[in-house]
């Protein structure tokens, strides 16, 4: 379950909210925080939204990688 810290983490670098990243990704809030929290798992479309919206890899959200 490292998706959910590598989420975090990205999302705070670039110093943005849960609603900020909701807003960009086209989702809602609440699923940014039940993905931060590990109690969802992001489906393929959202989670190409996620990448699109915080300019990194899938594979780095993922943990395949250790750099974005």
């Amino acid at each position: 379950m490292r998706f959910r810290y590598q989420l975090r983490a990205v999302r705070e670098f670039w110093e943005m909210t849960q609603t900020d990243l909701a807003k960009l990704s086209g989702l809602q809030t609440s699923a940014i925080s039940h993905f931060e929290s590990g109690r969802r798992t992001p489906s393929l479309k959202n989670l190409y939204r996620l990448v699109k919206a915080l300019n990194c890899t899938a594979d780095y959200l993922l943990g395949l990688k250790k750099s974005p």
